[in-house]
């Protein structure tokens, strides 16, 4: 069995493991975690989000192969994997997908993509005052529990007359808010916890995007970070998509302890 440890939802347009798992000629059972509905997330800790995605396998007679994460998913994965080499004998092999660990700046670069989505119906004025807003939620908060709150809000204040502009009703217009909110949410979760020791043991798969994973530390600071590290030339949008990239983690499968 293979876990993936990602933040799916609709509408989301980089690659996701589903993608990836279409090249993939395997009978691995392959179960990805799946974010909690927006506004269910509110006051959740890593730990919850954790123990939400294992309680269907505790007890179970399940041997997980390998965990397999995606950006902030890498976060997760490594405390997936830290719990599961507790229930098991041989510990699971941990493959991360442009590992990065949250901080504010990555919470501003995932609002600027929220405000490049909608900024086609947006007026020039409208997207100066929010890139000013994102940048002001950054540099006013420290806590990151905070920049997230202020980021929420932004994007709530600013989508609104965009969304009603589109023709978008109450109803899509509060989940595609909801679910960034969420997200915003899961990257706070993620801060609480240190992968540092765990990735030790972990094989990295990086994306060319030089502000995406591994990407964003000076080389000097990538060493020692993972066990290995394995690079493609594709962007970070595209990582889960390419047949190569498969190709490459079915190797690693394949040359893991079963």
């Amino acid at each position: 069995m293979i876990l993936t440890a990602d933040f799916s939802a609709t509408g989301r347009t980089v690659g996701s493991f589903s993608d990836l798992f279409k090249f993939f000629p395997s009978d691995f059972m392959v179960w990805e975690t799946v974010p909690p509905k927006p506004g269910d997330e509110r006051g959740m800790t890593a730990t919850d989000h954790v123990d939400r995605w294992l309680s269907d396998l505790q007890g179970r007679d399940l041997h997980i192969h390998a965990i397999l994460g995606y950006c902030v998913g890498a976060v997760f994965a490594a405390r997936l994997a830290e719990y599961v080499r507790e229930w098991q004998e041989v510990a699971p092999t941990l493959i991360l997908f442009d590992p990065e660990r949250p901080d504010a700046r990555l919470l501003r670069r995932h609002y600027d993509d929220a405000l490049s989505v909608i900024s086609a119906v947006m007026t020039p004025a409208e997207v100066d005052a929010a890139r000013r807003g994102g940048e002001e939620a950054v540099r006013d908060n420290e806590d990151l529990s905070k920049v997230a709150h202020a980021l929420s809000d932004l994007v709530i204040a600013v989508s609104g007359p965009v969304f009603a502009r589109a023709g978008l009703d109450v109803v899509r217009r509060t989940e595609l808010t909801g679910t960034f909110s969420s997200f915003l949410s899961y990257l706070v979760a993620a801060s609480e916890i240190d992968p540092t020791q765990t990735w030790t043991n972990a094989v990295a798969i990086s994306s060319a995007s030089p502000g995406n994973g591994l990407n964003v530390l000076p080389r000097s600071a990538r060493n020692g970070i993972v066990a290995r590290e394995i690079r493609f030339d594709l962007p970070h949008g595209e990582l889960l998509r390419d047949k190569d990239v498969a190709h490459a983690m079915c190797e690693l499968l394949n040359e893991s302890p079963q």
